[in-house]
C-alpha cells in the first residue's frame, strides 16, 4: 500500500537583524516614554513618534504568525519515492537512491502555537551521490502531522530517517 504526503515548500521572510536591534531599542524606549515617564512632562510629538513605534511593535510582535510565508514549490513524501518541485527543477528520488531524511521538527500550525500557516520545520534529504536538499515545508495541522509521521515511521524509512525537535515545541512528533 503507498501512502503519500503533499505539502508547500515555503520561504519565510526574515528581518535583517541590524533593524530588528535598533527597532527594539526604540520600542524599550517607547514603552518607558508612554507608561512610566513623567506624564505631566510628555513632549506631544515625541508623544506620537513612541505611539507610533508601540503600536508598530505590537504587530511584529504578534501580528507577524499571521502573515503567510511565500510558496516556492511543492514536495510530496511517498513510501516509494520523493518527489518536489522548487524553482522550475521538478525532482524525483526513489527511496534506494536516498542516503537520509533529516527533519527539524518545530510544531504544526494552529491558533495555539503562534502560527496559523505552520512553524519552520526543516526538511533535508541527502541521495547517495552526495547531492543534499535543505526545505522549509508547511505542516498545517495534527492530522497533517500525523499523516507525515506515519510515513516516516513506516518500515521503508527505518534506517534512513532522523528527526530533532528544535524551539519550544508543544507537541511530540
Amino acid at each position: 500500500m503507498t501512502t503519500e504526503y503533499k505539502t508547500e515548500i515555503v520561504k519565510t521572510k526574515e528581518f535583517n537583524k541590524i533593524f530588528m536591534v535598533v527597532f527594539g531599542i526604540l520600542y524599550l524606549i517607547s514603552t518607558f516614554y508612554i507608561f512610566l515617564y513623567d506624564k505631566e512632562n510628555l513632549n506631544v510629538y515625541f508623544k506620537y513618534v513612541a505611539l507610533a513605534i508601540y503600536t508598530s511593535g505590537i504587530y511584529f510582535l504578534f501580528g507577524q504568525s499571521f502573515i503567510k510565508p511565500k510558496k516556492i514549490g511543492n514536495i510530496k513524501i511517498s513510501t516509494e519515492k520523493i518527489e518536489f518541485d522548487i524553482n522550475g527543477l521538478n525532482k524525483s528520488i526513489p527511496l534506494n537512491e536516498l542516503e537520509y531524511v533529516y527533519l527539524k521538527y518545530m510544531d504544526y500550525g494552529s491558533w495555539t502555537t503562534h502560527s496559523v500557516f505552520g512553524n519552520k520545520n526543516y526538511l533535508k534529504l541527502a541521495e547517495k551521490s552526495g547531492k543534499q536538499y535543505d526545505f522549509e515545508i508547511l505542516i498545517r495541522n495534527r492530522s497533517s502531522k500525523n499523516d507525515l509521521k506515519r510515513i516516516l515511521n513506516s518500515e521503508e524509512y527505518y534506517e534512513k530517517f532522523d528527526f530533532m525537535k528544535i524551539g519550544d515545541s508543544k507537541t511530540e512528533f
